[in-house]
């Protein structure tokens, strides 16, 4: 019942692991884009810039999520590898309740300060704000769910399981989708309607998550006794989680500087960028699908001392990758007018969109190859360099396009023309990681040992 990816192929065991992972990001999508669409093309444009002008406020809560989850991933498949399964139970229960407990207090205090961000931070423009506020507020409400649902997932995922996520998110994303319809075009409630559709949609992808992993996995049927907060355990999870959490919210925190950067330029440049923005986050799902595979083939590995399947897992998961991508790349730069279409802008903001998609095309490859590589050294422990090196390549990206931006004629395009800066840098800073870095010593655990051992520094 329970995988484990120390023996067999590492190709096969990392591709079949990464495809539910694939599709199940590919439904989390569906989200923000049946939104974007439904809103764009039976509300307007200016309210799809509305909702748009959100998604860096909503990035910031979901790298939260995804730090979290991934510093708890860590401990837990490292465990599972060392066929440690006490330690990994207490991991499990202490992940849990450290995501839920998260969750809580962002509910709370989210939705109260979600309108001064907007304003404030983002400066949204007046015409928009108001539609804004209402979608960012209810949003938030539902960030417990979110948590709740990372953090479950996360668990699975590192026991080997990576195709019932797959199936919790199909049928959110059907119920999001038919929600999404009937209150936004039957009830006409505008983006409120969309914001409610997503929150009841993640409602559900959380309930179901529980009560499958509960069910299928014995070892995780907590008493009422063994479900608690084991301090040690939340000290190790948030050691490598913070740096993994700080990686994620610096590239939100980034995003929420190239948003200002956007709004800056206008709503049509605002469309043009909720657009292509959807578009893109389709596009990166091979990148962190492979990415998730990769650090969970490298936990397991690790626990196992296998340093030697992990640098075989990484030679084939870069080839899948660039073979995934190169594919994608070309369908983003000939079918750009149709893709930007389904939002439902026209006119400049067309333009615009188009000239993102097919500029960001070729260099999805280089982003890709980054992100193998990233994979690797998140799950091997080595959790600080991958978060200081996401720090240095946004800040490039951020500098490059408000120096663009404001010193050069370019324009709005400094959005999307600043984006290779950081990657290129990135990857070449990882590849020396990889080939030089002390990756091959951070294991937390090993098979043979007895107790957890502090990663380094």
């Amino acid at each position: 019942m329970h995988k484990t990816m120390t023996e067999g192929k590492e190709w096969k065991l990392i591709l079949l692991f990464t495809l539910p992972i694939m599709a199940g990001q590919f439904l989390q999508q569906l989200y923000s884009a049946v939104d974007g669409i439904v809103v764009g093309n039976f509300v307007g444009q200016d309210a799809l810039s509305a909702v748009g002008t959100c998604t860096p406020v909503t990035m910031v809560y979901i790298a939260i999520a995804i730090g979290l989850s991934a510093g708890c991933a860590i401990v837990i498949s490292q465990y599972f590898g060392a066929k440690q399964m006490e330690e990994m139970r207490k991991a499990v229960s202490t992940s849990l309740i450290l995501m839920i407990g998260v969750g809580v207090v962002f509910s709370i205090i989210a939705p109260l300060v979600a309108r001064t961000v907007l304003d404030k931070v983002l400066a949204v423009d007046p015409l928009l704000l108001d539609d804004a506020a209402t979608y960012l507020s209810i949003y938030c409400i539902g960030l417990v769910l979110q948590m709740t649902y990372n953090g479950v997932a996360s668990i699975l995922r590192s026991l080997g399981d990576s195709k019932a996520t797959l199936y919790f998110l199909l049928v959110s994303s059907v119920v999001n989708t038919v929600l999404d319809l009937i209150f936004v075009i039957v009830f006409h409630w505008g983006v409120a309607g969309a914001a409610i559709a997503t929150v009841i949609a993640q409602a559900l992808s959380a309930v179901i998550s529980i009560l499958y992993m509960f069910k299928k996995y014995e070892m995780l049927r907590f008493s009422r006794a063994e479900f608690r907060f084991h301090k040690d355990m939340g000290v190790l999870a948030l050691r490598l989680a913070v740096p993994t959490m700080l990686q994620q919210l610096v590239i939100s925190c980034g995003n929420l500087a190239i948003q200002r950067m956007v709004n800056h330029f206008g709503r049509d440049t605002m469309a043009a960028f909720t657009a292509g923005l959807r578009v893109e986050q389709f596009a990166f799902i091979p990148v962190f699908g492979f990415n998730i595979g990769m650090a969970t083939f490298t936990g397991q590995n690790m626990g196992a001392r296998r340093p030697d399947r992990v640098s075989r897992g990484l030679k084939r998961t870069v080839a899948m990758s660039l073979a995934t991508c190169g594919g994608i790349s070309l369908v983003l730069y000939i079918f750009a007018g149709p893709l930007v279409g389904l939002f439902g802008v026209t006119g400049t903001a067309m333009t615009q969109g188009i000239e993102y998609l097919r500029f960001l095309a070729p260099f999805l490859l280089i982003f890709c190859t980054n992100m193998s590589f990233s994979g690797l050294l998140q799950g091997a422990g080595d959790v600080i360099f991958t978060a200081g090196n996401t720090f240095l390549n946004l800040g490039i990206r951020v500098t490059a396009a408000y120096i663009m931006g404001f010193l050069t004629p370019i324009g709005y395009s400094c959005i999307w023309y600043s984006l290779p800066f950081g990657w290129t840098v990135g990857f070449f800073m990882m590849l020396f990681r990889y080939k030089f870095g002390p990756w091959r010593k951070k294991a937390i655990v090993h098979r043979d040992e007895a107790s957890l051992e502090g990663t380094e520094s």
